[in-house]
C-alpha cells in the first residue's frame, strides 16, 4: 500500500509565512530607496536643463533675467517669472509667442500660461499638483518646484539690497557675479502646499509679524528666534506655495538662501499684505522630499546636492554675488 503523501502542518506554514513577511519587510526599504535614488536623478536632470535654459537666455540677452517682468503700473507679485522667459529655451516657444504681455500673467488672455503644466518644473519625489480650479488663481495650479535666488535677503522686492543673482527690476550678468559663478546659487527646490488651507504641510509658509530689523539682520540668532514664534503659530499659514512657475512670487518661483536647505522652523513669512500669495517679505529656505538635502543650481550651469547641514555663514555666502566671501563647497 502506497504511503500518503505529507504536507504542511499548520505550525510550518505559519513559519514560512512569518519568513517571507521578514524578506519582504526587509526589501520593501531597498526598493523605496532605489526608486528614490531614480527620483532624485531625474530632479537633478530637470534642474540641470533649467541652469542650461537660463545659460543660453545669457548667451543671448548677456544677462540672466530679473526675477519679475510686470507691466507697466502693476506691483511685481504681477509679472512674469524667471521661468516664464526662459520658455524660449525648453522647448516652449508655441506658449511663450502667444502671451499677452499687456496684463497680468493671471489675466484671461494668458490662461494658455496660466494652465500649463511642464514636467521639466516639477521634482517627481514632491505631491501631485492641485487640480486647477475655476474660481481664485491660487488655489490650485500647474505645478513648480524649482525657484530661482534673491540670496540671503528677506526683503524680496527690493533692488537694491537683493545681494543674489536674482533681481526684482535689474538683470545680472555673468561679470556682475565677482564672488565666482561656481560659488554662486542660482536656483533650487521648494516643495509644494496641498492645498488645505487646515492642514500645515512641512514647507507652507507661515504667517508671523516681522521681528524688528529683519530686513537688515539675518544673523542665526535672529533668524533661530523668528523660526521657534513661527513653529508656534503654524495655524496661521498658507498652502497655495508652489502651484504657480508663471507668477514672480516668492515660494512660487523664488527663494532666498538666509537659512540651510530643509531648515528645521517652518517657512515663515510676515503678516502683511494681506492675500493667497506670499508676495510679502519673509523666509523662504529652499526645500525638497530627498532625504540629507537638495538638488542647486550654481550660476555657472553645474548642479550641487546641498546638505541641510551645510554651515550657516558659508550657505549664505554661496547666495551671494558680489560679496567677496571665500567659500568651498563641501
Amino acid at each position: 500500500m502506497q504511503g500518503r503523501k505529507r504536507g504542511f502542518t499548520l505550525v510550518e506554514l505559519l513559519v514560512v509565512i512569518a519568513i517571507i513577511g521578514i524578506l519582504v519587510a526587509l526589501l520593501l526599504p531597498a526598493i523605496q530607496a532605489a526608486r528614490e535614488a531614480a527620483r532624485r536623478t531625474q530632479c537633478y536632470n530637470n534642474m540641470k536643463q533649467f541652469a542650461l535654459a537660463a545659460q543660453n537666455y545669457h548667451d543671448v540677452y548677456k544677462k540672466f533675467p530679473r526675477f519679475s517682468y510686470p507691466k507697466t503700473g502693476l506691483g511685481a507679485w504681477e509679472g512674469f517669472s524667471v521661468h516664464v522667459m526662459l520658455m524660449p529655451y525648453i522647448e516652449q516657444q508655441a506658449d511663450y509667442n502667444a502671451i499677452d504681455w499687456n496684463v497680468q500673467w493671471h489675466n484671461g488672455n494668458n490662461d494658455h500660461l496660466k494652465r500649463a503644466q511642464i514636467p521639466g518644473f516639477r521634482c517627481p519625489s514632491d505631491i501631485a499638483p492641485v487640480n486647477y480650479p475655476t474660481t481664485n488663481i491660487w488655489s490650485g495650479g500647474p505645478g513648480c518646484n524649482y525657484a530661482v535666488s534673491i540670496g540671503p535677503t528677506l526683503d524680496w522686492d527690493n533692488t537694491n539690497t537683493t545681494p543674489g543673482v536674482f533681481r526684482m527690476g535689474t538683470e545680472t550678468a555673468m561679470s556682475d557675479i565677482i564672488d565666482g559663478t561656481s560659488n554662486t546659487i542660482l536656483a533650487s527646490e521648494m516643495l509644494r502646499g496641498d492645498g488645505n488651507g487646515g492642514i500645515y504641510v512641512p514647507g507652507e509658509p507661515v504667517t508671523n509679524v516681522l521681528y524688528p530689523g529683519a530686513i537688515t539682520d539675518v544673523s542665526q540668532a535672529s533668524i533661530s528666534a523668528w523660526g521657534v514664534n513661527c513653529e508656534a503659530g503654524k495655524a496661521s499659514h498658507l498652502s497655495s506655495n508652489g502651484w504657480h512657475w508663471q507668477g514672480a512670487n516668492m515660494a512660487q518661483s523664488v527663494f532666498n538662501t538666509v537659512a540651510p536647505p530643509n531648515y528645521k522652523f517652518p517657512t515663515c513669512i510676515a503678516t502683511a499684505p494681506p492675500g493667497m500669495a506670499s508676495d510679502r517679505d519673509g523666509l523662504y529656505p529652499a526645500r525638497s522630499r530627498h532625504p540629507g538635502g537638495v538638488n542647486s543650481a550654481m550660476a555657472d550651469g553645474s548642479v550641487q546636492f546641498l546638505s541641510g547641514d551645510v554651515n550657516w555663514d558659508l550657505y549664505q555666502a554661496l547666495g551671494t554675488r558680489d560679496r567677496g566671501e571665500v567659500v568651498d563647497i563641501p
